[in-house]
Formats: structure tokens, C-alpha cells, sequence
């Protein structure tokens, strides 16, 4: 009858509908924990890029507080002992 195949039809309406808007949800899920998950790993880059730059910044602080013959004969400015002579 009309009434049974309208029920029918509506039955698998709502069947349909609660599977899609199972099928979104889970997409969701799926799309928060890989943002979450990229987000993550650009901390972690971030915080080595923090680490590194606190260790270059120590190392040039150092490097103030050497003497400036001693930091030429350090960082080889001058290829040969000669140069290095001729400054003193």
C-alpha cells in the first residue's frame, strides 16, 4: 500500500541520513586530529629553532667578551702568521 511504501521510503531516509551524518563526523575527527598532529610537529620545529638560536645566541655573547687579537687568531681571519704579525 501507499502508506507502507511511504513508511518504507522514509525509514530509509533517516537510515541514510544517520549514516552521511555518521560519515561527517568522522571526517571531522579525522581532520581535527591530523591538524592537530601538524600543529604538533611545527611546535616541536619551532622549539628546536628557539633551542638553536638561544645556543648561537650564547655562543656570540661569548664572543664579546674575547679579546679582539685573541678573536682573530680564533676565527682564522688571517690565513697566515705574518697577517696576524703585521696587526701587532
Amino acid at each position: 500500500t501507499t502508506l507502507e511504501d511511504n513508511e518504507r521510503i522514509f525509514t530509509e531516509l533517516i537510515l541514510s541520513i544517520k549514516k552521511r551524518h555518521s560519515e561527517v563526523k568522522q571526517l571531522i575527527r579525522d581532520q581535527e586530529r591530523a591538524a592537530v598532529r601538524r600543529a604538533e610537529e611545527r611546535l616541536e620545529q619551532l622549539e628546536q629553532e628557539i633551542d638553536d638560536l638561544k645556543k648561537r645566541d650564547a655562543e656570540l655573547k661569548q664572543l664579546l667578551e674575547i679579546h679582539p687579537i685573541h678573536f682573530l687568531q680564533v676565527t682564522g681571519i688571517f690565513s697566515n702568521t705574518d697577517d696576524f704579525n703585521q696587526l701587532l
